[in-house]
């Protein structure tokens, strides 16, 4: 691998002590990092180090120093010294052409190792298999970390647009089906706390923005079982998703099929996904141990 970025002499030159120490100082504060107050066991050297990996995701896999600069609220020269280290860890790689570092497989690694302890991801990928084929489309399955949904496994098909969806891929809850259905089954302060008052953000012309009418929605889906998305995450995509249940009746993930308006027509949506969803997270749910 190669070196840093630049001579180090530039950017020692530059910092103070505090930025060598890997401390905050006034203007580098990092917005994504938890209030530790005086807790005496908070190491935040390595909370900064792992925020540099945070910001690299799929919209921006290979970021400049200066873009992690900015992206993390920080002086121009404070992501040295991180960059440095876990280029020589092997976490981070830099680009043949230019000055720009991406992730390396190592770094991955520690993702995939939290993925593949998820025992249902390794149970559903028949299922999702099975139901690509059924319905011809691509087919997802998904959690709720805290107010993000993260994609655990799928069954793909491409599709002509710029959707781009992968394992590990984050999203707000409320924008896709799945985040949808698994809001549902979530209790009213949960929602609360993730729509809040204002209206949501309109992703298509299509997009539920009314907090209320969301709810309403949402309300809806867990009474019928399903969400469908016509058209409110992308436009010419629609998407049905169910829930997938636990023994104590848990929403503990759930799946998706998406395709082209083209392709989910009214009739085929109708008559042979939504059924096919629905009995897919069905038959997962009974592997959790739920029993309706």
């Amino acid at each position: 691998m190669r070196g840093g970025e630049g001579p180090a002499f530039v950017f020692v030159s530059t910092m103070s002590n505090n930025e060598q120490a890997g401390i905050n100082t006034p203007g580098d504060t990092a917005t994504s990092l938890p209030e530790t107050g005086k807790d005496p066991y908070w190491i935040e050297a390595l909370a900064q180090g792992l925020a540099v990996l945070e910001a690299f995701d799929g919209d921006q896999p290979s970021l400049s120093q200066t873009d992690l600069a900015q992206r993390l609220g920080w002086s121009r020269s404070k992501p040295y010294r991180f960059v440095h280290t876990l280029e020589k860890l092997g976490f981070l790689e830099r680009e043949p052409v230019g000055r720009r570092y991406r992730l390396t497989a190592r770094a991955m690694k520690l993702g995939f190792a939290y993925l593949n302890q998820l025992p249902l991801a390794e149970l559903a990928q028949p299922v999702l298999n099975r139901l690509r084929t059924e319905v011809g489309a691509s087919v997802h399955l998904a959690i709720l970390d805290h107010d993000e949904l993260v994609y655990v496994a799928q069954a793909r098909i491409a599709l002509p647009t710029s959707i781009t969806i992968h394992i590990g891929s984050r999203m707000p809850a409320f924008a896709s089906s799945i985040g949808r259905v698994l809001l549902a089954h979530r209790g009213a302060e949960d929602v609360d706390r993730i729509l809040g008052n204002g209206p949501l953000p309109a992703l298509t012309d299509k997009s539920t923005v009314d907090p209320l009418r969301f709810r309403q929605k949402l309300a809806q889906a867990r009474e019928q079982g399903f969400v469908y998305n016509d058209q409110e995450f992308h436009l010419g995509v629609r998407s049905i998703a169910a829930p997938i249940l636990d023994a104590a009746g848990n929403a503990v993930a759930g799946l998706n099929a998406t395709a082209m308006i083209y392709t989910f027509t009214d009739e085929v949506v109708e008559r042979t996904v939504i059924p096919a969803v629905v009995d897919a997270a069905r038959e997962l749910s009974q592997c959790m141990g739920y029993r309706a």
